[in-house]
Parts: structure tokens; sequence; C-alpha cells
């Protein structure tokens, strides 16, 4: 369910809008960990209908151990069922955006200014399962968190899994990344000339006109004070 102009601001716009794709995200995204459940269901299984013939206590012993197996096999497939009809992309002229969640809707905003690093990725099951799909890994600073036990900081990593046109969409994000970046650092004409920036709010000639108000101004003052200095010599 879509919910994203929930989180918009007044003057956001959305550019492009998107979901996974069906079978990447739900299978794709679970199989390793089923393959492990699937092994440790051949273990447990014979022990448990052994234990159905026999004995109670070889029931209950191993009761644990096949509720470990059954959820491990099935409980990522079916997490991801339920939660992929709430997922949803997007990308405005201001952020990154990613809705996600199984009951309620939870929201990460990824603003541009603060992505370090971005990268698009296709992946084994993509080719498998999709068609033409990929996910795109999204990098900003997480402060207070310390890497690999050396005192820096880690960044903190949004997906946009399992998309369809991964490279276009990435080549995309790039772009309008990079476009509001420079416009953020260099709001003038200081901006490199290869890159005219986006939507700019750099306006020389309002400058222009601001600096001849002051330039009146001041001649104004001066023309004033020189009728002052007039008269009090005429007085004199």
């Amino acid at each position: 369910m879509d919910e994203l102009d929930k989180v918009l601001d007044e003057d956001e716009k959305i550019l492009w809008q998107g979901k996974p794709s069906f079978l990447p995200f739900v299978v794709g995204g679970s199989i390793i960990i089923s393959l492990v459940g699937i092994f440790w269901l051949t273990f447990t299984v014979p022990f448990f209908f052994v234990g159905l013939t026999t004995d109670l206590f070889v029931i209950l012993f191993m009761l644990p151990f096949l509720l470990i197996g059954l959820g491990l096999t099935f409980g990522v497939p079916v997490y991801n069922l339920l939660v992929y009809k709430n997922v949803q992309y997007a990308i405005t002229n201001k952020r990154a955006i990613i809705q996600g969640g199984l009951i309620g809707r939870d929201f990460n905003s990824i603003d541009f200014d603060k992505i370090t690093d971005a990268e698009v990725n296709v992946g084994v099951f993509d080719k498998i399962f999709g068609q033409n799909t990929g996910s795109i890994m999204i990098a900003t600073p997480a402060a207070g968190i310390v890497s690999g036990g050396r005192g820096g900081a880690q960044d903190m990593r949004y997906k946009l899994l399992n998309i369809q046109d991964p490279y276009e969409i990435f080549k995309f994000f790039k772009k309008i990344s990079y476009d509001i970046k420079t416009d953020i650092e260099y709001p003038n004409k200081l901006r490199p000339k290869e890159n005219p920036g986006y939507e700019t709010e750099y306006t020389p000639k309002r400058r222009r006109n601001i600096l001849i108000v002051v330039l009146l101004s001041w001649i104004e003052i001066f023309n004033k004070i020189s009728n002052i200095e007039i008269k009090i010599i005429s007085m004199e």
C-alpha cells in the first residue's frame, strides 16, 4: 500500500517511484536460509517421528528443534510475502524514501547531502528469478557506531531491493543526487561551469540591483550631509 504522500513536504515532488519485483524479493532473499532450514529438518524430523512411536520425552525434547527448522525454512519467505505489499521506493527532488513495515508503516528518509556512497548490484537471484532487476545500495554516515575495532564510524546502509531497470534508475539517482548536492555546495556563481545545478536559486541580476540600491542610499546620505554643511555655512 502506497502511503508516501503522507511524508512528503509541501514543495516536494516524486521523480521516480517503484517497488521490488515479486519473485526475487520474496524467494531470492530467503532461499539460502530456507536451504539451511531444510538441511536442519532432514536430521530433526526422523528423530521426532521416532519419538511419536516410542517416548513422549523424545517428542518434547525434539519439538524445539523441529520448530527451529520450520522457522528457518518458511519464516523468512512468509515474512517477505506479508511485507511485500507495503514496500515502496521513491526518489524525490529532496531525498530517497523507503517505505516498509508488516503491520504499521516504517519510512527511511535519505537526504541527498548526507549520502557518502551508492552502488548498484545485480545478484544471482535477480538473474534467476528476475527480469532485468537489481538492487541499489545507499550509504550515509552513522555517528556513534564503531567499525572493526579501529574507532571509525560505520556507514548506515539502505537498499532499494530488486527493482526493475536498476542501471537506469541508478544513473538517474546519481545525477539527481549530484545536481542537488552541487546546488547546496555552490549556491552562486562559484558553481562549476559543467554543472549548472538543479533548480539553482542564484539570481545575479537581483544581486546587482541590491548593490545599486545600496550605492544610491549612500549617495543620498552624502547629499543630505552636504546640504546640512551648506546651510551651516550660510547661517554663519
